[in-house]
């Protein structure tokens, strides 16, 4: 079964006929840079939302876990560098931390009690992506995991793409689309090409071959259980199909598209997704983008060196220092 809604392949293709348009319309604004590397060097992440509610009891592991999430929402060189905003709620009436509209309608199994959510700029998704107690051990877990280092290692090494195959416990079809999956990224690698920059009459910049990398994820993977729960609460029908393997594209920054699943996971569909990942960023606003970030922890900004400079749509050219999606969100003026 092929679920109906949200459906990629038409997403892509309402962005690329709208693209198009913008850019007969303006061609100065264009911005010819595939998707994949101006994502990476240009697009911020956008931050998690935390909520702790506190009812003033809190243990030492307790008080050293929010006094470390503290420290990392208020940012600075020697904390994490986690995409995270901390929300804390304090009140001795735990009666009235009930009721916080954050928790929406779930009654927290013990205070402190941590909610998370997604970034609202990059995600659609208003429910919660998990909640549950406040200790180091939920903390560790949420801050970074071993498939999201080596995600963000391959991204930061200029795989264009990872695609990372959430596996659904049947073996027959997990292996089937894992095999299909390995077969038409290697062959996508060798056909699909970036947009050819000198012909934009651009050729002082510097384009990241087209690579990918398939990255398969047991849901009974120990390590992995808040990154699985980033991935399936990314959209929110996917838990009906919770029985099929699910194709998640990771690009960027770490930035989480539309996933397909068990018989979308087909040639088509992984071209589509393909040619727009590797096409042109024809806009380069990353919160008019599909993606969703996840959470990590990672230093992008200072582990990157761009090829590019960030594009000025306004002119058709690189700016030195280019507002993010965020801010230019706050400062337009309706």
């Amino acid at each position: 079964m092929i679920r109906k809604a949200p459906h990629i392949v038409s997403q892509l293709k309402l962005m690329c006929v709208m693209a198009g348009v913008v850019a007969i319309a303006m061609p100065a604004m264009a911005c010819p840079i595939p998707v994949y590397q101006y994502s990476l060097e240009w697009w911020e992440r956008d931050p998690y939302e935390v909520y702790v509610f506190d009812n003033g009891e809190l243990n030492d592991e307790q008080e050293a876990a929010l006094d470390k999430l503290q420290r990392i929402s208020a940012g600075g060189e020697d904390n994490v560098p986690a995409n995270l905003r901390l929300r804390t709620v304090q009140s001795d009436d735990e009666e009235r931390l009930k009721a916080h509209s954050a928790l929406r309608g779930e009654e927290p199994e013990s205070f402190p009690w941590m909610v998370v959510y997604y970034p609202s700029i990059s995600s659609n998704v208003r429910t919660p992506v998990w909640m549950g107690a406040l200790n180091e051990e939920n903390l560790d877990a949420l801050l970074d995991s071993p498939a999201r280092q080596e995600i963000s290692e391959a991204l930061l090494n200029r795989t264009s793409v990872v695609w990372v195959l959430l596996e659904s416990g049947d073996s027959g079809a997990d292996n089937e689309a894992y095999e299909l999956v390995e077969r038409e990224v290697k062959r996508l690698e060798e056909t699909l090409v970036p947009p050819d920059i000198e012909a934009w009459g651009m050729d002082d910049i510097e384009i990241a071959d087209i690579k990918f990398e398939t990255l398969r994820l047991s849901r009974d993977n120990e390590d992995e259980w808040m990154l699985i729960e980033m991935l399936m609460n990314s959209e929110v029908d996917l838990e009906d199909y919770r029985d099929q393997p699910m194709l998640f594209p990771i690009f960027g920054r770490g930035l989480i598209m539309d996933a397909l699943i068990g018989r979308g996971i087909n040639q088509h569909m992984i071209l589509d997704t393909a040619e727009f990942l590797t096409g042109p960023c024809s806009c380069t606003v990353k919160s008019l983008n599909p993606g969703t970030d996840l959470l990590t922890s990672v230093d992008w900004d200072g582990r990157i060196e761009p090829f590019s400079e960030e594009w000025d749509e306004q002119t058709g050219g690189g700016v030195g220092g280019f507002m993010d999606s965020a801010d230019q969100l706050e400062d337009e003026d309706f």
